[in-house]
């Protein structure tokens, strides 16, 4: 019955599993979320929101304020508490706007987006100071648009104004990649040479803002030629602004990271943002502490693997990267001997999806590709799900493990008693159909209920089991033998001892210490720790497993029809006593035999 008990157990796990947002594609995967030693998450909607809210700008070389939250486009913008004159960010509004694939639009009295939230907050920043899309777009249509990826980290579009007739290219991206490509800067509606020192200002406001836990875009344009071609577009741009928008991290990620460092499992962030931002969000949770690092994916791009393998160890997040060095990074993870769960959701992060022990592929914003290579879907990008998920695969090896050893050491303990009554030339203690009846029945019944047993306490609060580790330890094997041991012995001298009466007597009376003693075994393996006192309700399914056993045990010993199919005879209440008191020992040898093997080995 092992491999259907495995199998059931596997199986009832995937199920729990879904209803707690986490699709997985193979039974094996369940186990293993549960061998986790480090989980690589993305930032933006796994860790934060993704509900993004435009709260600083810097245009005209001053930072403006902006008030108003969620996407209603109801808002202020003040300068040092002073109202800000909008007559000189038109270009701002005007890029924001239209070098966008984002809709906003009011059902039901309530402000919904379709599409990026990132997109979707710079238009309702420009719909706060009065610009709608649609007129903008029927005054100056997009003709072309080359789409953000994450190599270029921008995306511009080409738009035809029916005005001037003239051409220009509205770009929006990173800003230490855009300001690379400007020339010029636009200061309250007058394009000027930019200088170094203008240059290195941009930045170190990019730097602020991005101190502040805030996602920053540069905006920037360029007026195009009659004749252009794409590789040019992108070149001698001017600067227009900075816009710095918050993501508030999730409910519910600060205490899933907590529990993540108590059950010893690193959370590495592996984000395309600034690194200041990622490390101050990362600080608000609790992710990032003295002594934590932050690389950069150019920096990795400069590192050997050994470089990279010494570094990482003290690595917390890795920003600015390309979805290609994801794989890169569980390769070196996995040489150090870890156990990688990482997440992703574009179409470029299906190789490092599919080369991690378990690929998590976003649910909500994941392309089809990245779910397709992922063992695992998280269906509502919540970072504390795949913590929840962990749990849950450490309870299933867990349950595994206690369906293994009960059922092992009760088999084993019917092999010793049958064995030593033939070396002791007895008459055999059992029917086969009696043992037939107890492998099907009244050992395969509770089996089966401790795959619906509850969550250890403590099973978030010990370290990660190695994943060279085998199920059945050396440790566990003994205590599988020597549970089988005084089994097969003790219901041995209980045959013994009654066969003067009779083998259909002595063979009742062994029958019934074999059953009983499996459901004292079964009442300790329902917890790793040693003498835990359990509620008795907490697991119906064990009850009614342990009612039924017993119950189809007293049907075999007391209703005559079945007396003559199983040869058993009626037992008084004073034969009772020995089984009882012999199987009890069982009971206590389980206990003890958890002070030998530790719960991390388990």
């Amino acid at each position: 019955s092992l491999p259907a008990i495995v199998t059931i157990g596997l199986s009832l796990g995937a199920k729990t599993l879904a209803t707690k947002n986490m699709i997985v594609k193979s039974l094996p995967a369940t186990e293993s979320l549960g061998a986790a030693t480090i989980i690589c998450s993305d930032k933006t909607g796994t860790l934060t929101k993704n509900e993004m809210t435009v709260t600083k700008m810097y245009v005209n070389n001053e930072v403006i304020d902006v008030r108003g939250a969620g996407y209603e486009p109801v808002g202020t913008f003040t300068t040092e508490n002073n109202p800000t004159n909008l007559t000189h960010l038109t270009k701002f509004f005007h890029i924001s706007t239209l070098c966008n694939n984002s809709s906003l639009q009011k059902v039901r009295g309530v402000w919904e987006l379709l599409g990026d939230p990132t997109e979707g907050s710079l238009l309702v920043a420009a719909k706060k100071a009065g610009y709608d899309r649609e007129q903008l777009l029927q005054r100056s249509p997009v003709i072309d648009e080359l789409p953000f990826d994450s190599d270029r980290k921008r995306m511009t579009v080409i738009v035809s104004s029916k005005q001037t007739r003239k051409k220009e290219a509205y770009v929006k991206g990173a800003p230490d990649i855009v300001v690379q490509r400007c020339t010029h800067h636009l200061v309250n509606g007058k394009r000027t040479r930019l200088t170094q020192e203008e240059r290195k200002n941009i930045l170190t406001m990019n730097n602020m803002f991005a101190e502040n836990a805030l996602r920053v875009l540069a905006l920037a344009y360029r007026e195009l030629p009659t004749k252009y071609n794409e590789a040019t577009t992108e070149e001698n741009l001017t600067f227009v602004g900075l816009a710095g928008m918050i993501d508030p991290p999730r409910e519910g990620v600060k205490e899933a990271v907590l529990r993540c460092q108590e059950a010893g499992i690193k959370v590495l962030v592996i984000t395309g943002d600034h690194a200041l931002t990622a490390k101050a969000v990362a600080e608000k949770l609790n992710l990032f502490r003295e002594g934590d690092s932050v690389l950069t994916g150019k920096e990795i791009e400069k590192m050997s693997d050994l470089q990279l393998e010494k570094a990482i160890a003290k690595v917390k997040i890795i920003a600015r990267t390309q979805p290609i060095q994801k794989k890169r990074i569980v390769n070196i993870l996995q040489k150090q001997g870890h156990v990688v769960a990482m997440t992703g959701d574009g179409v470029n992060d299906a190789p490092a999806l599919k080369k991690a022990d378990i690929g998590i592929a976003m649910g909500k914003k994941g392309t089809d590709v990245a779910k397709e290579v992922a063992k695992g879907i998280l269906v509502d990008d919540h970072f504390a799900t795949i913590v929840n998920a962990i749990a849950e695969g450490r309870n299933i090896y867990d349950k595994i493990l206690k369906a293994t050893r009960y059922l092992l050491s009760c088999n084993t303990g019917e092999i010793v008693a049958v064995f030593l009554a033939i070396v002791l030339r007895f008459p055999l203690p059992l029917l086969p159909l009696q043992l037939l009846l107890m492998n099907l029945l009244t050992d395969g019944l509770p089996a089966l209920a401790l795959s619906t047993e509850p969550q250890e306490q403590d099973v978030m609060r010990r370290p990660p089991r190695s994943p060279h580790s085998q199920p059945l330890s050396r440790s566990l094997v003994i205590v599988i033998l020597m549970f089988g041991l005084v089994m097969g012995i003790g219901t041995l001298a209980v045959f013994a001892a009654y066969l003067p009466q009779g083998e259909a007597k002595a063979r009742t009376m062994a029958f019934t210490t074999l059953v009983i003693f499996e459901m004292f075994a079964v009442i300790g393996s329902r917890s790793l720790q040693p003498f835990k006192s359990l509620n008795v309700f907490s697991n119906p399914w064990m009850v009614t497993a342990i009612t039924s056993s017993v119950l189809i045990q007293l049907a075999l010993i007391y209703f005559a029809p079945l007396q003559v199919i199983f040869a058993t005879v009626s037992l008084s209440l004073a034969d009772w006593f020995p089984i009882l008191g012999v199987s009890l020992i069982g009971w206590i040898v389980m206990e003890l035999s958890k002070f030998a093997v530790k719960a991390k080995a388990l």
